[in-house]
């Protein structure tokens, strides 16, 4: 097995999503165990994005909108929801 960056940033995120994924279970409920699943979710999105990348060719979806880049534009917008439900959980 070659080990190259997109194994290693693979590898990151699923621990990061893995670490998440337990602070969750910790949390028992709540808004931060919300923000915490939503930050799994966006992980989860940003590592199909980089296998499928390399598995799939791109095909487009509508126009220049291939299934990669909708997954990794997911990914982000599940990280931007679980930022701002972790803002409003501290007020």
């Amino acid at each position: 097995m070659e080990l190259t960056v997109v194994t290693i940033v693979a590898f990151l995120a699923l621990l990061i999503a893995v670490s998440a994924t337990y602070n969750a279970y910790l949390l028992r409920g709540g808004k931060l165990a919300w923000s915490q699943v939503l930050i799994v979710l966006g992980m989860i999105s940003l590592i199909f994005s980089l296998i499928l990348s390399l598995v799939l060719p791109d095909v487009g979806i509508v126009g220049e909108l291939t299934l990669t880049s909708l997954l990794f534009i997911l990914g982000f917008v599940f990280l931007l929801a679980a930022s701002l439900k972790l803002r409003h959980a501290f007020k």
